[in-house]
């Protein structure tokens, strides 16, 4: 695992030390500004394991963000995220409770926030740059009452989990309305889920820290120019994992000033 990392992050800065000598070479422009305003929507699955590492579990969520891009000069862009993400992380176990706890309660709501920075460097009809994208999502409390007891009894989750994603991306520019592109992702996502229990006196915690099991992200989309003002975007990413594959669907549409 760790020499595939050495691998992707060579292949990453490599991709961008050629930019940045093609970009050196040509007449520098203008110091400008542009901003854009865009809607973004997600939806995914990831195999996550906790520290144990005993047992394997999906987590299955969507999120909806806001984006406010600034572009300078260069096509460098960043981006500042904020929004709302459902997060699903059924069939957790929790066993150090006075009562074990297999956790079976739906998508759990919060906020999300986070940043993006890109950058692409222009070779004739292709491009060639780099993206690092991180989002941390934090769900609210949530309570339950626990059924089928003598006496009152209830349970509160409060989960949490961090994204974070780097890699190069190559694009293809000849096209008039349509910019494919590919990128290949060191993507990691890790947290903690805390459920505590409550049965009277009886009290217990327990924190379980989470990781998804895969690192390696491949990603194929396209950006659409419908006006001058007004694209939309749409990606899809493939995590490999030992039994399968997990997933993301993500589509953008962006607005400029």
């Amino acid at each position: 695992m760790k020499k595939i990392s050495y691998v992707f992050f060579l292949l990453f800065f490599f991709s961008l030390t050629l930019s940045i000598r093609a970009q050196t070479a040509a007449e520098p422009a203008p110091w400008t500004i542009k901003f854009r305003l865009g809607l973004e929507g997600e939806s995914f699955r990831r195999q996550i394991t906790t520290d144990e590492q005993e047992t394997t579990s999906p987590l299955n969520g969507y999120f909806g963000l806001l984006r406010l891009e600034g572009v300078a000069a260069g096509d460098f862009t960043f981006s500042l995220l904020a929004g709302y993400s459902s997060s699903n992380f059924n069939s957790l176990v929790f066993r150090r409770l006075p009562f074990s706890v297999a956790f079976e309660g739906g998508g759990l709501g919060g906020i999300l926030f986070g940043g993006e920075v890109s950058k692409i460097f222009a070779f004739s009809s292709f491009g060639v740059g780099g993206r690092v994208r991180f989002l941390a999502y934090q769900g609210r409390e949530k309570k339950w009452i626990i059924p089928d007891l003598a006496v009152e009894g209830e349970l509160k989750s409060i989960p949490n989990w961090q994204q974070l994603s780097l890699g190069p991306i190559f694009n293809y520019t000849g096209y008039q309305y349509l910019t494919p592109f590919v990128s290949v992702q060191y993507h990691r996502l890790w947290g903690k889920f805390t459920m505590r229990q409550i049965i009277e006196n009886l009290t217990g915690e327990e924190t379980k820290e989470i990781k998804a099991k895969a690192f390696l992200g491949i990603s194929a989309g396209s950006s659409i120019t419908l006006s001058s003002r007004f694209s939309l975007r749409g990606e899809v990413t493939l995590f490999p994992v030992k039994d399968g594959l997990d997933y993301s669907f993500n589509v953008a549409g962006i607005f400029s000033f």
